[in-house]
């Protein structure tokens, strides 16, 4: 059976999860307009609102077998975008900490220094990304629906298919991962949270 725009949602998203790329591409030009309305609307920044829809649509394309949708293909991406916008916002309010602490440590004549510091905390951040990708497929899914998605154990051994002492483990053995690849950045970790 072809997909078409009459289908009901859920037979889309069954499509989708047998790996139909035509399925997927209904759901990106049925959803994208949408979703940049909704992520511009709390970040007024076309770039970064267009880099979180591609993250979320190739999220989506390569956890198709795993993702589990309890209401709707759009409640589900609307959801997911919310918490892309929320993890944003958090790591906003950490650069502005860690900017306060160079501030006080250096005074208002500080400038010379920040753009050195914004760089050291470019690469921290690009260094976590890094060690996310460098963690197996389970243990990486399960952290990016811990961190990401903000499920809970249970909710993440529901989607995953797998016991929720098994979700406690592969988020242990993905911090301790993060840990060991950030080692050579704990300084600079140190003093953000130090505050």
């Amino acid at each position: 059976m072809s997909v078409s725009k009459k289908m009901p949602d859920i037979d889309i998203f069954l499509k989708l999860k047998s790996g139909n790329t035509k399925a997927f591409e209904l759901i990106y030009h049925k959803y994208w307009s949408k979703l940049f309305d909704q992520a511009y609307k709390r970040l007024a920044d076309e770039e970064i609102v267009k880099e979180f829809i591609q993250e979320l649509f190739t999220e989506l394309w390569q956890n198709r077998e795993v993702i589990q949708i309890h209401t709707s293909i759009s409640s589900y991406l609307h959801q997911a975008l919310k918490f892309k916008i929320y993890n944003y916002y958090k790591l906003q309010q950490v650069q502005d900490r860690y900017r306060q602490f160079v501030y006080e440590q250096h005074g208002p004549h500080s400038t010379n220094n920040l753009t050195e510091e914004r760089i050291n905390y470019i690469d921290l951040h690009q260094a976590l990304k890094k060690s996310i990708e460098k963690l197996p497929n389970q243990t990486r899914r399960a952290y990016k629906l811990k961190q990401e998605g903000g499920l809970t154990y249970p909710e993440i051994a529901a989607v995953l298919k797998i016991s929720t002492s098994t979700v406690e483990k592969h988020i242990i053995k993905a911090l301790k991962v993060i840990r060991r690849e950030l080692k050579h950045f704990i300084w600079l970790l140190f003093t953000i949270f130090l505050k």
